[in-house]
């Protein structure tokens, strides 16, 4: 069977009619047949009466907007890759259309040059690998145990578990976004740990600690000479990651000069080094991780919007630790037998330690509870952990807890617990006026988290505002 490009058949569709002309034509010009329709309806109407070997979509368009195309498509001819290309990028789809099987998913504006390259992989693999069967999620059980260092068992992180394990065995680029402490590093590496790359390089690459004037050398390396102290060759940290992945810890803290440095570098897989002239291409997979709301960064202008785009395809956000409820108790024991490192002279947490667990609100999130546990092991002198152990901000917070008995003793723990964030939300709503941004600073909470936690407890900004 000849597989000459002139024999492959591409059904593209997207509904903007520039963008589909230019695609075609480009295609064409490379050798391929192809066939363009405006929407997933009639895609899926050509699918049915004619061959194809690649389906090139969009995401957003008439006959898609339900996904319809990519599940037909999937479905019905499972031995056709699938390349998504999408200008408005979000988590639900991104995540649907790995669950899927989706072959590759792409970003407007794409190069051509890389789309291209997508193509030309996709032909080149063998028909099995597009038909490989789609996979079911786990339940919490299973996923818990194969992801045993991700300790958790509370709705947030469940969810966070079952992106992990849709994410791992692809090369989509993952952004974590979090607060300080909640274990974006631990998440990053479950996802390299458990894919493809997980025998080559995890390269973390700490953006506060690279001062601008030597970010291009630390992460693409130089030559000899090429400034001042260079006095031999040295590989950048981007040539440690090829075959593997790129963790940047704090991204938000690039300046904008670094930024464009490192979108060119993500677009093209390729970078020059400091005082060469020639390209060092790269296979590297990038995980990103951040404390800040990089949306609210992109839409103040201290943030590539393009780069956020590129580096955020997969985009999830790690729940803090106190909206995480018993999974503050499995941490605390994980790290009692860490910590003790067997010998397990304190068995666990007294009642009252539990309870002041439940109640204190975890600014620094696990870092702060592995700092606690460390503390406690030190100190105490008995088989468990005593409120006495504790450091005095934390006892502080008990002490001035609220303990409205005659109320409370009537309903549940959670529900009480529910009440008293739902008041809190109605009092910072009422104070900003319904700004969520003004409302969330102040609850050390990122827009996104501010907003799950409205729609948890049935509130509105919108109901708030003057």
């Amino acid at each position: 069977m000849n597989d000459s490009p002139s024999k492959k058949r591409i059904l593209i569709a997207d509904d903007e009619p520039l963008y589909l002309r230019t695609t075609g034509q480009l295609l064409r010009k490379a050798g391929y047949e192809c066939v363009c329709v405006p929407d997933g309806k009639e895609a899926l109407e050509r699918l049915h009466k004619e061959p194809f070997d690649l389906i090139l979509s969009d995401l957003n368009m008439p006959g898609n907007l339900k996904l319809e195309l990519l599940q037909q498509g999937r479905s019905q001819w499972p031995h056709i890759p699938l390349i998504v290309i999408t200008g408005v990028p979000s988590l639900p789809t991104a995540i649907e259309s790995v669950r899927l099987g989706i072959a590759d998913y792409l970003l407007k504006p794409v190069k051509y040059e890389d789309l291209l390259a997508s193509v030309s992989r996709m032909l080149s693999q063998p028909t099995a690998m597009a038909s490989e069967s789609i996979p079911i999620p786990p339940d919490a059980e299973a996923l818990s145990a194969k992801y045993p260092e991700i300790i958790g068992r509370s709705e947030p992180m469940i969810e966070v578990l079952e992106v992990v394990d849709r994410v791992a065995h692809t090369d989509t680029n993952v952004l974590i976004s979090g607060e300080s402490g909640t274990g974006k590093e631990v998440i990053a590496q479950a996802i390299h740990r458990y894919g493809r790359r997980a025998q080559q390089s995890f390269q973390v690459i700490d953006c506060t600690s690279i001062p601008e004037s030597l970010f291009e050398s630390v992460l693409f390396g130089h030559a000899k000479g090429a400034f001042t102290g260079a006095t031999q060759d040295q590989d950048g940290l981007l040539s440690h990651s090829h075959r593997g992945t790129a963790f940047f810890d704090e991204l938000g803290e690039l300046p904008m000069a670094s930024q464009a440095r490192l979108l060119r570098a993500v677009q093209e897989q390729a970078f020059t080094p400091v005082g060469k002239s020639q390209l060092v291409h790269i296979d590297t997979r990038f995980i990103c991780a951040t404390n800040r709301d990089l949306q609210e960064e992109v839409n103040a202008g201290r943030f590539r919007q393009d780069l956020f785009y590129r580096l955020g395809v997969i985009h999830m956000e790690l729940p803090p630790l106190r909206e995480r409820g018993d999974d503050v108790v499995l941490l605390a024991h994980a790290f009692l037998d860490k910590l003790q490192r067997g010998e397990a002279r304190i068995k666990g947490l007294s009642d009252e330690v539990i309870d002041c667990f439940g109640r204190y609100r975890w600014p620094g999130n696990i870092r702060e509870l592995r700092n606690v546990i460390e503390r406690s092991v030190a100190l105490s002198q008995t088989e468990t952990v005593q409120l006495s152990d504790l450091p005095k901000p934390i006892r502080d917070a008990e002490a001035s807890a609220p303990r409205a008995v005659s109320v409370l003793a009537e309903i549940s723990r959670e529900e009480a617990l529910d009440n008293a964030d739902q008041s809190y939300l109605t009092a910072l709503l009422e104070k900003h006026k319904g700004n969520i941004s003004q409302a969330a600073q102040q609850a050390g909470l990122s827009r996104q988290g501010m907003h799950k936690l409205l729609s948890r407890h049935g509130l509105s900004a919108d109901d708030f505002r003057a």
